[in-house]
């Protein structure tokens, strides 16, 4: 059996993560994890639905604008690894309206590829329906913000829901519920990158 860079989402810097963002994506949830996998070898690029920048976000204050790498219809699942979704108030809603995102979600889940999801980044990978069987968690305070809960999507889904816990990993699902655990979330993120399994094609 051989294997190539094309198969193994591996490029000269490194194997890439698409860090999948929309406008008011939460900054904390996507530089943190950024760092911490470059730092451990890997590409982070920046797909979104288009390719122009989308505004920064810190909770609920717009913080700047970050300039968008690719369109989601410009890359290819199989040159990633990985996701890294972080969370917001509108973001990951915005992206999981995309079918194009949503299906790329999915062609990475299929390849074995780290979903990675923090806060309610969840709702993106419960809503591009690759949670079924899976334990997860993400942004769940119903008290203070009702709309913006991730549980009835992610059960809805099929998956079962796991409350206060800093980081679930089930598989190639890595979940997290608040940018507060952003260090432990980054962590799992590497650790599922290098328990990966890459696939690989037979020799012709």
């Amino acid at each position: 059996m051989i294997k190539n860079k094309e198969d193994t989402g591996m490029t000269d810097q490194g194997p890439k993560i698409a860090a999948l963002v929309a406008d008011a994506f939460q900054e904390e949830e996507y530089f943190f994890p950024k760092v911490a996998l470059n730092e451990a070898g890997y590409q982070v690029e920046v797909v979104s639905s288009h390719k122009e920048p989308i505004e920064i976000y810190s909770y609920f204050a717009r913080t700047g604008l970050l300039e968008v790498e690719y369109a989601v219809a410009e890359v290819r699942p199989e040159d990633y690894v990985g996701v890294l979704v972080p969370g917001g108030a509108k973001s990951p809603a915005l992206l999981a309206e995309d079918p194009l995102v949503r299906k790329f979600v999915q062609d990475i889940s299929a390849r074995g590829g780290v979903i990675a999801c923090i806060c309610r980044g969840s709702l993106l990978a419960a809503r591009s329906r690759v949670v079924a069987g899976r334990r997860m968690t993400g942004f769940n305070d119903i008290a203070s913000y009702p709309d913006l809960v991730v549980q009835p999507d992610a059960e809805a889904a099929g998956a079962t829901w796991v409350q206060d816990a800093p980081v679930i990993t089930d598989g190639n699902l890595v979940t997290s519920p608040h940018p507060r655990h952003s260090a432990a979330f980054a962590a799992a993120i590497v650790q599922a990158l290098r328990s990966r399994k890459p696939p690989c094609r037979p020799e012709a």
